[in-house]
């Protein structure tokens, strides 16, 4: 168990931009997808409460991409830097 936590409570190093960029490209064939569902008029994008089509929610969909994954980003990290600072705790404590 010792070896366990020495071996995965290190600090972490350039996490947050791995994060973003992994999580970016994940969420780029949802957002093409959605893209194409809304060029066709099958999904609206909803902005201010009211459903927009065509090239204005492509514009939506693209400028809101990298906010989105943002947020997910930063929560993600959040929980994961949480639980790397209670096994950093658990190293102190059984070194």
């Amino acid at each position: 168990m010792k070896k366990f936590i020495q071996k995965y409570s290190k600090k972490p190093v350039g996490l947050f931009k791995l994060l973003y960029v992994n999580f970016l490209f994940s969420y780029i064939p949802f957002g093409l997808l959605h893209i194409i569902f809304n060029l066709l008029g099958i999904i609206p994008v909803n902005f201010n409460d009211k459903p927009i089509y065509g090239l204005e929610a492509v514009l939506v969909i693209l400028l809101f991409t990298p906010f989105i994954v943002l947020l997910l980003t930063v929560g993600v990290w959040i929980y994961f830097i949480i639980g790397n600072l209670f096994l950093r705790f658990l190293n102190k404590l059984l070194s």
